[in-house]
This record gives C-alpha cells, sequence and structure tokens, in this order.
C-alpha cells in the first residue's frame, strides 16, 4: 500500500535534518544522504589548527593565547561561551595590531556555526582593521570564516562572493593553506547549488595546495566532497572509489569520526545499488567506532540506516533490533528529529508485517514532530504510513484524513498516486450503490485524457510542420548572406595581403636601407639623425600597418585573438619599463566584435597603455573587462603623475580616442588628477 518507503528512509534517516545542522563541537552535516564534513572540522583538528594559526603570531601573545585555548577548548565543562567571552575581553584590551587581527580571526571563527551573525560582524570588523595595516594573511582569515557563517546562514551566492575576496588576498599572502581551504568550501558551496562542473575544477585546485602542503586533512575533506559530488550525478563507481580514499586519509590523521561518517556513506551507495551485504559490512563497522567514540547522535542514525537494510532484505526481527536502539539513542540525546525518523521507520516496519495496531503507535509520535519542525518530506511519508496503518485496522474513516493530509501537502509530482489512494479508501464508507459512478467517473476521465492526447498529437504536428517551414525560409535568407559574407572576406583577405605583399615589403627595405646608410662613415651628423627618423618612421609605420592587415584580415575576427594581442603589446612595453601591469581580459574571449569595434577597442587600448607607460611615470597598470546588461566595459587605471584634462585636450591622443570610441557607439570617459592618476573608462553597446 506505501509504495515510496525506499524515499521515506532516505529522507527520514538520510536527508540533512534543516532543524539541526551541527552534532556538538565535533558536527558532521547529513547531507543528502551523508554524513558530510562542513567546511572546517570542529574539535582536536580544529584546536590543533588554531594552535598551529597561533604560533605565527607576535612571540609575546602566541604562548598566553595558546594556553588559554588550550585550556578553553579542551577542558571538559567548560560552556560554548566562556571560550568566546575570554577572547572578547582579550579583544578590548588589545591595540590595532595584527594580534587585534588574529583575535577578530578567533572569535569569528569560534562564533560562525553557533552564531552566524555575531561572525559576520566581527568577521567584517577584522577585514577593515586588516586592511587598514596591509595584512594580507589577517584580511584572507576574517573574509574566510565571514563566508563560512553566510554558508551555515544558508546565504550562498553571499558566502561565494566573501569566499572569492579570502582567496584574492589568500593569494597575495601567498597563503598555500588556506587557500587550500578556501577551494574547498568553495567547491562545497558549488556542490549545493549543483554546479557540479565548477566544484570539481576547485576541488581539483584545492588538492593541489594540499599537496604543496602535504595537508592529509584537507586531501581527505577534497576526497569526501568529489565522492559526495559524484554521489549526486549517480557515478556511484567514482563515488566509491573517492570515500574509500577519505577513509584511508582519515585513518591515516586519527579521525575516526569521520571515519565512521564516510563508511556510512559507503553503506547507502551500496544499498542504493542494491548491494546489501556490503551495505551492512561498512554500516557495522560505522557503528563499531561510532560507539567506541560514545558519539550517541550518530549512533542514532547509524543504526537507523542499519534496520533500514534489514528492512530491504525482510529480516524483520534483526531491523527491529537496530531501530530500537536507535530510537534508544536518539532519546537519549532528545533530538526530536532523529526520535521522529526513528519512530516511523519502527511504525514502517511494522507494517511490513501487517502489525497495523502495533505500528500506529509509532506513527502517530512521529507526525506531529515533522509537523512542528515544518519536515514536510517527512511528514507526508509519514502520513502515507499513517493511513496504511489505519487502513489495515479497517478504520478507513481515520486513513482517508491522513491521505487528504498528504494529497494537501504533498508534491505535484505525487497528486496522481494521492487521487488514487483517496478514492480506494473512499469506497471503503461508501455505499454499494456509488460504485458504479466511482467506475463511471473512472471512464469519463480515461476518455477525456485520451481525448486529450490526440489533441496533442494534432498540435504537435502542425507545429512541427510550421518549424520546418520556418526552418527553410531561414537557410534560404542565410545562404543569400553567407554568399555575402564570403565575398567581403575574399575582398579584406585581399587588401591584407596586397598591403603586407607590397607596402610592408617596400616600408622594410627603407628601414634597412636608412639604417644602412647611417652606418656610413662619410655621413654627417645631421644626414645620420635624418636617416635615423626616416628609419624610426619606417618602423613606426610597419607596426601600425600590421594593426591595420590583423583588424582586417579574414580568420582574425575572434575576441581571444584581441585580448591576445592586447596582452602581448602591454606585456612588451611595460617589461621594458618594469611596470607591473594587471590585466583581467577574460570576458572579451566570447565576445564577436565588428571590425569597427575591434579596431577602437584595441587603438584607445593602445593609446591608453602608450600614454601610461611614456608620460605617467607610473608604477603599476591596471586593465579590466566586464560585460554586463549588453554592454562592454573596459577601464585602464595607473598610478603616475596624471594631468590637467584642460590643458590636454588636444594631447596624447585624447581627442583621437573619443571619436574612435563614438564611431564604436561607445563612450570614453577619462578621469585624471595630478599627482594621484588617471582612470579611463571604455562603455560600448554590444
Amino acid at each position: 500500500m506505501c509504495t515510496n518507503r525506499h524515499k521515506y528512509f532516505s529522507t527520514g534517516f538520510c536527508l540533512l535534518h534543516k532543524a539541526s545542522k551541527l552534532c556538538s563541537l565535533s558536527f558532521a552535516c547529513k547531507m543528502g544522504g551523508f554524513m558530510y564534513a562542513g567546511h572546517l572540522q570542529i574539535g582536536v583538528s580544529r584546536y590543533n589548527s588554531f594552535i598551529l594559526y597561533l604560533e605565527k603570531m607576535y612571540p609575546p601573545m602566541r604562548r598566553f593565547l595558546g594556553i588559554l585555548i588550550s585550556l578553553l577548548v579542551m577542558l571538559p565543562g567548560f560552556s560554548q561561551n566562556n571560550p568566546l567571552d575570554s577572547l572578547l575581553n582579550l579583544l578590548y584590551k588589545s591595540k590595532p595590531d595584527t594580534n587585534k587581527v588574529n583575535l577578530y580571526i578567533a572569535i569569528s571563527r569560534q562564533a560562525r556555526f553557533t552564531d552566524p551573525q555575531k561572525a559576520i560582524e566581527y568577521g567584517k570588523d577584522g577585514f577593515t582593521l586588516s586592511k587598514n595595516l596591509a595584512f594580507h594573511k589577517g584580511t584572507a582569515g576574517c573574509y574566510l570564516n565571514v563566508s563560512t557563517a553566510y554558508s551555515y546562514s544558508g546565504n550562498l551566492d553571499t558566502a561565494l562572493l566573501f569566499l572569492d575576496t579570502a582567496m584574492a588576498f589568500a593569494y597575495k599572502a601567498r597563503d598555500e593553506k588556506r587557500l587550500g581551504l578556501a577551494y574547498l568550501n568553495r567547491a562545497d558551496l558549488y556542490r549545493q547549488l549543483d554546479n557540479y562542473k565548477q566544484a570539481l575544477l576547485d576541488c581539483d585546485t584545492a588538492i593541489s595546495f594540499a599537496d604543496k602542503t602535504n595537508d592529509d586533512d584537507v586531501r581527505a575533506r577534497v576526497s569526501q566532497t568529489f565522492a559526495a559530488i559524484y554521489y549526486r550525478q549517480k557515478l556511484y563507481d567514482q563515488s566509491i572509489l573517492y570515500y574509500d580514499k577519505a577513509i584511508g586519509l582519515y585513518r591515516k590523521t586519527g579521525n575516526l569520526r569521520m571515519s565512521a561518517a564516510v563508511l556510512n556513506n559507503l553503506g547507502l551507495i551500496y544499498k542504493e545499488i542494491k548491494d546489501y551485504s556490503k551495505a551492512s559490512t561498512v554500516t557495522l563497522e560505522a557503528i563499531r567506532i561510532t560507539d567506541s567514540l560514545k558519539d550517541l547522535t550518530n549512533l542514532s542514525f547509524f543504526n537507523g540506516n542499519m534496520a533500514d537494510l534489514y528492512l530491504l532484505s525482510k529480516n524483520y526481527p534483526l531491523a527491529m533490533a537496530y531501530v530500537d536502539k536507535a530510537i534508544e539513542y536518539a532519546t537519549k540525546q532528545h533530538h526530536e528529529m532523529d526520535m521522529a525518523s526513528a519512530f516511523s521507520m519502527k511504525g514502517h516496519i511494522l507494517n511490513e508485517q501487517k502489525r497495523y495496531a502495533e505500528a500506529l503507535p509509532y506513527l502517530q509520535k512521529a507526525q506531529p514532530i515533522y509537523e512542528r519542525l515544518a519536515s514536510i518530506e517527512n511528514a507526508v511519508n509519514n502520513a502515507d504510513l499513517l493511513a496504511d496503518a489505519y487502513a489495515g485496522t479497517g478504520n478507513y474513516s481515520r486513513s482517508y484524513e491522513y491521505m487528504r493530509f498528504a494529497k494537501h501537502v504533498g508534491d505535484s509530482l505525487a497528486v496522481q498516486r494521492y487521487d488514487e489512494h483517496i478514492a480506494a479508501m473512499q469506497t471503503k464508507f461508501k455505499v454499494d450503490e456509488k460504485d458504479q459512478e466511482i467506475l463511471l467517473l473512472a471512464k469519463n476521465k480515461e476518455l477525456q485524457q485520451q481525448r486529450l492526447k490526440e489533441k496533442n498529437l494534432y498540435i504537435i504536428a502542425s507545429i512541427a510542420v510550421a518549424i520546418l517551414a520556418l526552418l527553410g525560409i531561414w537557410l534560404a535568407i542565410n545562404r543569400n548572406r553567407l554568399r555575402a559574407r564570403m565575398k567581403e572576406l575574399e575582398l579584406r583577405n585581399q587588401i591584407a595581403a596586397d598591403l603586407h605583399d607590397e607596402v610592408g615589403s617596400s616600408l622594410s627595405s627603407i628601414h634597412m636601407l636608412s639604417q644602412m646608410a647611417t652606418s656610413k662613415a662619410d655621413v654627417s651628423e645631421g644626414q645620420r639623425n635624418l636617416l635615423n627618423k626616416v628609419s624610426n618612421n619606417a618602423k613606426e609605420t610597419m607596426e601600425k600597418m600590421s594593426d591595420i592587415v590583423w583588424m582586417i584580415k579574414p580568420g582574425e575576427t575572434q575576441s581571444t585573438d584581441l585580448a591576445e594581442r592586447m596582452e602581448n603589446f602591454a606585456r612588451d612595453i611595460c617589461s621594458s619599463r618594469n611596470i607591473e601591469l594587471t590585466l583581467s581580459l577574460d570576458a572579451l574571449e566570447p565576445l564577436k566584435l565588428s571590425t569597427e569595434q575591434r579596431k577602437s577597442v584595441y587603438l584607445i587600448f593602445k593609446e591608453a597603455i602608450n600614454n601610461a607607460v611614456k608620460y605617467a611615470d607610473t608604477k603599476k597598470i591596471q586593465v579590466h573587462t566586464l560585460v554586463q546588461n549588453n554592454q562592454l566595459l573596459m577601464t585602464i587605471r595607473d598610478w603616475g603623475k596624471g594631468f590637467m584634462e584642460e590643458g590636454n585636450a588636444k594631447g596624447n591622443g585624447l581627442h583621437n580616442m573619443r571619436q574612435r570610441a563614438t564611431e564604436a557607439n561607445g563612450q570614453l570617459t577619462i578621469q585624471s588628477t595630478v599627482e594621484s592618476g588617471t582612470y579611463i573608462s571604455l562603455n560600448i553597446n554590444l
């Protein structure tokens, strides 16, 4: 009667309980059927990481703080607020230096799981101070903690923004350990956002940093993230491979708690592929390890999974034994969601044995908990089981009530199934004369569905014919356009070839002959200067002609070629003057610009870089491109001596730059301040 029991147990014991994201200090999240390590493991490994962090602080502070944190974290009986209060006392007494930044990091790390909003506030205070001190490593740490806090608040997009900023500062600080953690965190965020491609790329990067720092803990958690991603994609062989790797690394580092969690995950995969023997073996090992750690929360979870395995193999006595253990451990923990899941499972096991009267009390205990915790899917599945149990005891009225509840709150994919069950329950307490009416309604419904199918077929056929006709028209128009385009390309190719072969060779000859003439001994100084000028002018003309040939030559219209040419030009000219160059031209690569737009972008870029190198006396140039709202934005900034634009309106090619921007249907903005540098912004409508 209950057709969705596998779905039920995956939601009852295997999905993340949104009401409980943390399991005491050494937390483990139940995500997508898995015990999943969060961003940073709390407990002994978190303590060790924090002490290592303190080792890098100034000597007068690190020993004192190390002893303090050791006492706060490791001694039993301390409340969660004691370490935080102690760190806050130190914060209020500290001076605005890097030690205070490290305290902000410690406080935001301490609070991010228990009070994310407080962690965000202290993290932001920390990176504000750290930026003023140019303490890049501290800035990265603060941003990383703020990102984690936003993630635990459910604001994944905001978490990504802060995490990207943390990574930028970690790169500046060359902090490879923190970069490994940052890429791991970002991979997990992308996994939660179902962006598996980017998540896998970030996992690869995290592994590379873990290898550089020889960090087995990060390697283990990256392997676990790989496995979770592959599981979500139903690539079970790859998932098993990475979970096995994670288990080996966790055992190597002595992290038994996470070893047990991964073993439980393997059990869930083996159950998914119906290899119940292997599933039982690894789940029992997870229970053994967890029992040795006295981890009651996970014991409830793992025993529930074991009961499910025995239920699937119809070994009801052992299923009952393990579900009773799950109930016992959940009750000791006063964990309502685990209690409800265990109660519901026991009711299901009893239903399978047709012991409906015995099942009812357990199912009735689970239902109000699910409803109070707003666990909708679990409430629907448990209501389905209650309907089965009441129907089995002959109480069709109550069965009908729970079927109505399930229909009301269930998702749209289950509506038809619920309707059929409700109709079946109605016939149990309707009078016999209604049976024919119900059958007639069913026949009418079937007839209507058949007519609807026929109508849909006619509509689909008509649409297909219309699409084919439009496609033929489009192909004819496109063919004519293609012919015209081919003629244009042939002409452009001919012009480019003529310029290169005829004009180019002539200019090259002028350049070489003038150089040869200057080397003769009988040439006067005035003649030599004139010949040098001729040689230089010929060389500059050759370079400009090369640009023109590139801009009109067919096959050179891709924006990737534009980006490469811009980068080559900028790096060549900046390296000769030892100028630091930062380029971000990725936005150009997917664009298809017209010839006029490509010419304008390149020549404006070239003129701006030339001016900055030759006249600005700058040590740094930054170029950034962005596509937004169907517009290309290119900004070029230097930190040189600047100029008064009013006095240079006709100098440095500014007039030509503005003219080119106008021709490309764009707008050029130039802002320059004496001794502060120049900022040029080009905005082109695409």
